[in-house]
């Protein structure tokens, strides 16, 4: 699970070492963290780390397929993240030590900045390839 540490105006954010699927308990561990670097007082920054083989695999395609009913809710629930990520105020580091796939890749991409490994790890966006959108058409 997602552990929040500051030191001095630095947070860190380690998203954890598994394969830090976006799991519902998983993303509202990370926004509580989000809630916290955004209430403090003063200069600070934001890195995003993980530990292991992945940074983030994407989407918890298991916990989606068993519960398509709730679908819609779940993907707002992945793009409410992206949305935070992209409006905090305080300047954002993803430093990718590993496997970055799928929402994965798009919650780096959500960073100011990027950093990865150039001897370890793959960055990809399958839904490109897929032809998978990465929003739901907007409706009036």
């Amino acid at each position: 699970m997602p552990t929040l540490q500051r030191t001095d105006d630095v947070f860190v954010l380690n998203l954890g070492d598994d394969e830090n699927r976006f799991s519902r308990e998983w993303m509202s561990s990370v926004s509580a963290a989000l809630d916290e670097v955004d209430a403090a007082e003063g200069p600070r920054a934001l890195l995003t780390i993980a530990s292991g083989k992945f940074w983030s695999n994407g989407l918890d395609l298991d916990w989606l397929t068993a519960n398509l009913d709730q679908a819609g809710a779940y993907v707002d629930q992945v793009q409410g993240l992206f949305a935070r990520y992209l409006g905090l105020t305080v300047p954002t580091v993803a430093v990718l030590q590993g496997h970055t796939f799928a929402a994965g890749a798009l919650l780096a991409l959500a960073n100011d900045l990027r950093i990865m490994r150039a001897d370890r790890g793959f960055f990809c966006l399958p839904e490109v390839d897929i032809s998978i959108p990465f929003a739901r058409a907007c409706r009036r």
